[in-house]
């Protein structure tokens, strides 16, 4: 996502006003499997000890018992058979995985991070690949123009020493007039099936941001900063221009052996898990990795305080600087963030299928946005609203526990199941805001959305819903470009999407919906799906002769 400040903070005041108020088959095609896991012990959580750690907090463990039964599916009052609650849900096999082998060196006296990458993959669609096409996040950030982000200071990245695999011919790149768009020309085309392994050493700018790429007071958020390969579809590479909000990314599935050089006095924080950490000079080197996701991210700075916690295997690191707080509470929002981390693994868990990673990392850091999602690792806004408990708060930083468990929800939708965000952004961001409302119900606030959801999306009010439309709000199934301004795209993605899945919730019912939304995850988790397979999911659940949702899928979504 990029969480927006201004709407979570208005949207959740309203909110809670109430009443008042193949062995190398095509990925794209991969169907994942889900199954049940092995009856798991209750946890509760224990101090650790690591040389970066500063405090660590002991909350109570919030794990259900996972399901037992011997049947992987329940039909509920649906049509058809759905996966039971906290089911598991099965990594993609490894022979269809691309892999990344990266050597990583963050340099704090230039502000650059650069490396030697070297990928394998496979050409998974029906045509030869005569060229390849690679994404180029930070060449962006070269001035505010292209970047979409005033005050950027970034560089073209420098791309060089590119080799194909097959016979170590070089390759000449060329980049289009958007410079995040690079083109590796292939003398040998690379047919349908075949692999290649394509190696490149690159050196990036990190830009003087407080955002979700850049340095800030001495914390790096290093996300997006290696050219990585673009997703072929059936029109062809995927380059849809980049735009400074939302999830605007778009990758396969891809393990990640990763060596990360940093200077010894700094603390990281990354996608997948630390393995190693050996002294290297005035550096140290950590060896991490990270399986089965759509990106590698990491985070550094010196100061770093840690809160560290678990639940049912996953552990759970949290962290700010402490040499910068955004407020006096910096200790106890930590500490509820860490709650909320594990109460959305919960209810997410239990409704979605199990969260399937060792790991989750939350950064409390400067960023122009209210949170922001990777693989593994979420960032969330240090700033002094979110991180001092609100008067009105149902229970104590509700402002900013929404924020983590919105951004960890994207965990599912974005990373267990992909999809093009520019050209489908709702898939994602609607998804992501539904789950605040499950991580509501699981809190046991769950009136305070369903006022507000019939209340703002009442489409038995013609006038109403020509309002919206009027304002280029419905349908909201449609591309990020395809939205008149930006408001209505933030409507339309964030809140109506939120509001239309919940109504769906109301219709068929909670547990049949989160069935249903299980359903979807396990046909098409580690690929990069579609609409049209979420409405075939809920259809083949909850059949087609549902007079209210036809007539709710027909307005919000004109299908």
């Amino acid at each position: 996502m990029k969480h927006l400040k201004s709407t979570i903070a208005v949207l959740l005041v309203l909110s809670m006003m109430g009443p008042l108020s193949a062995c190398k088959k095509k990925i794209a095609e991969h169907s994942g499997k889900l199954s049940i896991p092995a009856t798991e012990a209750t946890e509760t959580t224990t101090p650790t000890t690591t040389p970066t750690t500063t405090e660590t907090t002991v909350p109570t463990d919030t794990s259900d018992p996972t399901d037992t039964s011997s049947d992987p599916t329940t039909s509920l009052n649906l049509k058809a058979p759905v996966p039971v609650e906290n089911c598991s849900i099965d990594l993609l096999p490894e022979n269809e995985r691309f892999h990344y082998d990266m050597g990583l060196t963050l340099d704090p006296s230039d502000n650059t991070v650069s490396g030697h990458v070297v990928v394998k993959f496979f050409n998974y669609s029906d045509k030869a690949w005569d060229e390849l096409c690679l994404r180029d996040y930070p060449s962006l950030f070269k001035d505010a123009k292209t970047s979409g982000v005033s005050g950027s200071d970034g560089a073209l990245t420098e791309i060089t020493n590119i080799e194909d695999g097959r016979g170590s011919k070089s390759i000449t790149m060329r980049r289009d007039d958007d410079v995040s768009v690079v083109w590796f020309p292939l003398s040998t085309p690379l047919q349908p099936g075949e692999e290649m392994i394509l190696s490149y050493d690159f050196k990036a700018k990190i830009p003087s941001l407080a955002d979700r790429f850049g340095v800030h007071d001495g914390v790096y958020n290093v996300t997006n900063f290696y050219p990585i390969l673009a997703v072929y579809t059936e029109d062809g590479w995927s380059h849809e221009k980049f735009y400074n909000m939302g999830e605007c990314f778009f990758s396969e599935i891809s393990d990640y052996n990763v060596m990360l050089t940093v200077p010894s006095d700094y603390k990281i924080l990354t996608t997948g898990v630390e393995t190693k950490a050996a002294p290297d000079g005035s550096n140290t080197r950590y060896t991490i990795e990270a399986p089965c996701v759509r990106d590698f991210v990491f985070c550094a700075c010196p100061s770093f305080k840690f809160f560290e916690g678990d639940y049912k295997g996953v552990h759970i690191r949290v962290v700010y600087d402490e040499a910068h707080p955004a407020s006096s509470e910096m200790d106890e929002c930590s500490e509820a963030s860490l709650k909320a981390a594990q109460d959305s693994l919960a209810a997410f868990g239990k409704a979605f299928g199990e969260y399937p990673y060792p790991e989750l990392d939350i950064i409390l850091a400067p960023i122009d946005a209210g949170g922001m999602e990777y693989p593994n690792l979420i960032i969330c806004t240090a700033e002094s609203y979110y991180c001092t408990k609100q008067s009105y708060e149902p229970i104590p930083y509700q402002t900013m526990s929404t924020v983590v468990a919105h951004e960890i929800g994207h965990q599912w939708f974005m990373g267990i199941v992909g999809s093009n965000s520019g050209m489908e952004p709702w898939l994602d961001e609607s998804f992501a805001s539904y789950t605040e409302i499950v991580y509501a119900e699981y809190m046991g606030l769950t009136d305070l959305y369903a006022y507000y959801s019939r209340t703002l999306l009442d489409l038995s009010n013609p006038a109403y819903s020509d309002a919206l439309k009027q304002s280029d709000q419905l349908p909201i199934n449609r591309s990020y470009y395809s939205f008149s301004n930006t408001n209505a795209y933030v409507y339309a993605a964030y809140e109506i999407g939120k509001m239309a899945l919940y109504q769906i919730e109301e219709i068929v019912g909670r547990e049949e919906f989160h069935g249903i939304i299980r359903e979807y995850v396990h046909r098409n988790a580690f690929t990069n799906s579609t609409e049209d397979r979420f409405f075939e999911a809920l259809y083949d659940c909850a059949g087609t002769d549902n007079a209210d949702l036809n007539a709710l899928i027909k307005e919000v979504f004109n299908r």
